[in-house]
Parts: C-alpha cells; sequence; structure tokens
C-alpha cells in the first residue's frame, strides 16, 4: 500500500535526519574517481548542515565486484555498489538501502528502474524526492524510443505523486506540462572542498611549461568526454580557423568514443604541434588545466548543466559555450563569457580581444555565490519535512555563501 506524503514520518526543518542519496546512472554521470561529482557535493553540504548521509552509487556490474564503502566525512559515506543496467539505467537492489532513511534524493532525470524504490520508500515511510535534469531520453531510434515509452509508463507516474527538484527552469516547465504538480527548481553547484582556492598564487608561466606550452600562448581549452554529443573534432576545425588569424594553442583533456578519431584529425592538422591531446589527468592536478587557459570551449546542444563550464569561471577563464539548457542559465548576466547560437560566434569570440580580468573575476565572485550546493540542500530539506521552499523560482534569486 503507498504511503501518502501525511504519513511520512515527522520532521521539522533543521532537525537530525538520516538522508540517503542515490544515483542509478552508471553512465558519465558522477562516475566513480571523477572530479566534482554532483551527488559528493550535495552530500558534502548536507552533512555541513549537521545530518548524517549515506549516498547509494550505482556502478556496472563486470563480474565478481562487491559493495565497498568509502567514509568521506565524519557522518557522510559513499556505497559503491555494482548493478545490472540497460544502457546508462542502473537497477539498485533496494535491500543495500537503510530501512531507517528519513528522506532520500535520487539523481534521477528520466531512470526507468526507479519504480521500485518509491516502492521500497513508500513501505518504510521515507520521503522520496527526484532531482532532474533531463525528461528524455538523449538516444535516437528505437532505443531512445523505448526508453521514453518506459519512462512515461513507470518513473513518470511516480514523478507526478510527489515533490521533484529541477536542475534548471526549462525542465521545470517540462516537468509540470507532463503533470508533475509539486516542482521546484534548484540549481547544480560546485563542490568548493575540491577547488583550489588558491590557484591564482601559482606561477602560471611554470603551469603552462608542464603542458608543453609557452608562457606567452593563447591558450583554448576543453575540459570533457570525448564524444559526439561534445563535438571534439568540430572543435579542432574551429580552432584551426582561428589559428589561420591568430597565434594560440589547444588544449584538450578526456577520453572517449571519439578518442582515435580524434588523434586522427589531430595528426592531419597543419597546426598539429599546437594541439596538446590528454586522455586523462589526476583529479587533484585538473585545476591546473584551467589556471593555464585563456579561453574554455563547450559544443555541446545538449548540455543539461555542464559542471566543466562552472569551474572554467569559477578560475576566470572566458567560456564560449553553445547555447543549451544549461548553459543558456549558467551564462546568464556573466560578464567575460559568451552564450554563442553558431560555430561562427564561438570563433568571433576567440578572434576577439580577450576579456578584462575585472569582469571575469566578477562572474567567478558570482558562480561561488550562485552555484554552490546549499540552494539544492536547503530545497531538499524542505520537501524532506513536507514544507515549503523559499527557493522556488529561477537560479537568479538564490542567494547563499560558499560557507
Amino acid at each position: 500500500m503507498e504511503v501518502e506524503k501525511s504519513e511520512v514520518k515527522n520532521k521539522t526543518v533543521g532537525e537530525y535526519m538520516k538522508l540517503g542519496i542515490i544515483c542509478t546512472m552508471i553512465n558519465g554521470f558522477g562516475r566513480r574517481g571523477y572530479y566534482n561529482t554532483q551527488e559528493i557535493g550535495l552530500g558534502r553540504e548536507l552533512e555541513r548542515q549537521g545530518h548524517e548521509v549515506t549516498i547509494y552509487k550505482c556502478v556496472k556490474k563486470t563480474g565478481g565486484e562487491s559493495i565497498e564503502r568509502v567514509k568521506l566525512g565524519n557522518t557522510l559515506s559513499i556505497l559503491y555498489i555494482p548493478v545490472s543496467s540497460f544502457g546508462a539505467h542502473g537497477c539498485l537492489d533496494t535491500a543495500v538501502l537503510s530501512t531507517d532513511l528519513d528522506a532520500v534524493l535520487c539523481f534521477a532525470d528520466n531512470q526507468i528502474f526507479l519504480p521500485h524504490i518509491y516502492r521500497f520508500c513508500a513501505r518504510h515511510e521515507i520521503r522520496m524526492v527526484p532531482y532532474i535534469g533531463r525528461t528524455h531520453s538523449s538516444s535516437g531510434g528505437v532505443h531512445g524510443f523505448a526508453m521514453n515509452a518506459l519512462f512515461h509508463l513507470g518513473t513518470l507516474r511516480w514523478f507526478r505523486r510527489g515533490p521533484a527538484i529541477s536542475k534548471i527552469e526549462e525542465v521545470r516547465q517540462e516537468l509540470l506540462q507532463l503533470g508533475v504538480k509539486d516542482v521546484k527548481v534548484a540549481p547544480v553547484g560546485l563542490d568548493f572542498s575540491v577547488m583550489k582556492s588558491d590557484f591564482a598564487a601559482y606561477d602560471r608561466a611554470a603551469l603552462r611549461r608542464e603542458f608543453g606550452l609557452l608562457p606567452e600562448d593563447m591558450v583554448i581549452c576543453t575540459v570533457g568526454r570525448m564524444g559526439p554529443e561534445k563535438n571534439p573534432l568540430d572543435l579542432v576545425e574551429i580552432y584551426q580557423q582561428v589559428r589561420e588569424q591568430k597565434p594560440c594553442k589547444l588544449l584538450l583533456v578526456g577520453e572517449g568514443t571519439q578518442s582515435e578519431d580524434l588523434k586522427t584529425k589531430i595528426a592531419a592538422s597543419k597546426w598539429k604541434s599546437d594541439i596538446v591531446l590528454i586522455d586523462r589527468i589526476p583529479n587533484d592536478q585538473i585545476w591546473k588545466v584551467y589556471a593555464t587557459a585563456d579561453y574554455f570551449v563547450n559544443l555541446c546542444r545538449t548540455e543539461i548543466f555542464g559542471m566543466a563550464i562552472l569551474e572554467a569561471m569559477y578560475y576566470g577563464v572566458s567560456v564560449a559555450a553553445l547555447a543549451a539548457p544549461g548553459p543558456s542559465v549558467t551564462l546568464r548576466d556573466m560578464p567575460g563569457h559568451k552564450l554563442c547560437s553558431s560555430y561562427e560566434e564561438i570563433r568571433d569570440w576567440l578572434l576577439a580581444e580577450h576579456p578584462a580580468q575585472e569582469q571575469l573575476r566578477e562572474s567567478a565572485a558570482r558562480t561561488v555565490q550562485l552555484y554552490n550546493w546549499k540552494p539544492c540542500a536547503d530545497t531538499f530539506l524542505s520537501m524532506a519535512v513536507g514544507g515549503t521552499n523559499e527557493h522556488s523560482g529561477h537560479h537568479n534569486i538564490l542567494s547563499s555563501s560558499r560557507a
């Protein structure tokens, strides 16, 4: 029998709670060992506010693995749970979930294996709140059609029964149109505990030499998955057009399904000696990429939020990004950065005079103010106790410190 909201354990805002964060996605989202993962960033903020938090992170089962628990703080831990999956959709066995949790936030999107988690929470009087950045499959063809159909038949029906959080206003509007009545907006945040706050004190010329770059170089960079949705091959093409008119270097960091094609394209380029490709870099060294660069480029037209864009803004790197759901929000009113409608606009931004440092510092300060995890944590905690939420509008009304 399903549990109505009034039957969920009664708590008040500020009261100690045992909380869960669930991530069933087994694609690149929150991949184990990656930098600035969203579930860990949110978990740290909830712990900072005095709660006990367990993160249930699904990883792809390859055979023989067991669940591994890692302690991240005094009252924060993460479980890496090998699961069976269908595409990017992991199927979590609810036997691993604690039955005495007060509330659970699930990084949900359009995951199809969530109804049984909802039923588990209902049986044990646990408030379940989905955090949604996407309402439809990004895959095309039969696979995408099947995923969307399964989502509408299962997970969406549960979204309609209770409160939900969306990452951006555009997704909130989509959910309202789909019949989800109680949706609040809370943006993704950066986990500032893993950011290099004193990066400006380092010798930039020395950092550049670590990547084989010269102190006087104008450096364009990107950090992320080298797959077709990110268009890394097109970035090389744009770079070549810029390089014809302006001395510059290209620094690419990441790997993916197009890595080999990317290496082939670079090898055939007239400017191959000016292009640096690094497949992977230790998490504690990623800050050096941003500290080295003048520009960061994002060519993904389906970017839901863009953590790397936030990181680039934090480190004072001028961002040029194609218009997409995420960048259209995060680059709004951010001086020194450019939301572009075409590759030509990106090329023109890279060819123009570099933005003033004062503009980039202003945007960095706004990034810290707007894109930390406190608004999302506050929204979730409000829903966990069934109360109202003051952070119910667009990101530009959110105001919270980095503390």
